[in-house]
């Protein structure tokens, strides 16, 4: 089955990992892992079978570090909770992969807007999918560095051949009701592998 390519833009991104309890800072992931693109093309058209990765590019001036401070409202009292800081991306620009079935293919159009991350109160995550290409599946030679976040049980989706020095983490997995997920085992950007030269750093 092929993948379809989409360039992603976005004023401004949150894509955060599971703080730690206290913590005032949230850092912001530095990639669009496998659990927040699948998830997000997922609600956008009410579905459970929709399998992409992402990651963001280097390009100067997009994809600029920044940070805001915010103080979350305990609503059943009417006081502000002690001050936050967010590591947050703007101008941002990356490549999404998604996996075109027979079912997905009437979906995909040229452009796609979706909503991806967390503040979507405060105007983060409205995302445009563009400039729709198919990509070619060719193989390096040796292993290079992963570019993106897999989970363990899709590296046969990936057609990650042959992985030879992993670095494992965990991604969030939504049970079928949404509320509620596990996390699962999965390969994260720098492992060495042979997979297709689009999920692969330069």
């Amino acid at each position: 089955m092929p993948f379809v390519e989409y360039t992603l833009t976005c004023d401004v991104l949150y894509i955060g990992e599971r703080p730690k309890k206290g913590a005032t800072f949230k850092p912001c992931l530095k990639t669009i892992p496998f659990s927040q693109i699948s998830g997000a093309l997922n609600s956008k058209f009410g579905r459970d079978d929709f399998k992409a990765v992402g990651y963001l590019i280097e390009e100067p001036g997009f994809n600029n570090i920044e940070y805001l401070i915010y103080s979350p409202r305990e609503k059943a009292l009417s006081i502000s909770k002690i001050p936050i800081q967010v590591e947050f991306i703007s101008n941002v620009k990356g490549k999404v992969f998604i996996l075109e079935t027979e079912e997905i293919r009437t979906l995909l159009s040229d452009t796609l807007e979706i909503y991806l991350g967390g503040l979507r109160s405060k105007g983060f995550g409205k995302c445009m999918l563009t400039e729709k290409r198919y990509v070619e599946e060719n193989f390096p030679a040796k292993p290079k560095p992963l570019n993106v976040r897999i989970p363990i049980d899709e590296v046969e989706t990936f057609k990650i051949k042959r992985i030879v020095n992993p670095i494992y983490g965990y991604l969030f997995k939504p049970n079928p009701d949404r509320l509620t997920g596990v996390y699962v085992k999965s390969l994260f950007e720098g492992s060495l592998v042979i997979a297709p030269t689009f999920l692969l750093k330069e």
